[in-house]
């Protein structure tokens, strides 16, 4: 008969680390693709120019990279 696992195992907790950091990194990565989308299309709104889109785009990634 096995032994149970405990949760405390260093292995276990390693495996489950990693596995909240890949969680972490994807969540990360996906926010990053949606802000990119809705930046892309500030020109749409009603009264905002090119030019005004592209000023609030890169104002906005320079604070996204903060």
């Amino acid at each position: 008969m096995n032994k149970p696992i405990s949760p405390l195992d260093p292995t276990v907790l390693k495996a489950y680390n990693m596995g909240v950091t890949a969680g972490i990194q994807r969540n990360k990565e996906a926010v990053a693709e949606e802000f990119a989308k809705l930046l892309s299309n500030l020109d749409t709104v009603h009264g905002i120019g090119e030019k005004t889109a592209l000023k609030i785009a890169e104002y906005f990634m320079q604070q996204f990279e903060k």
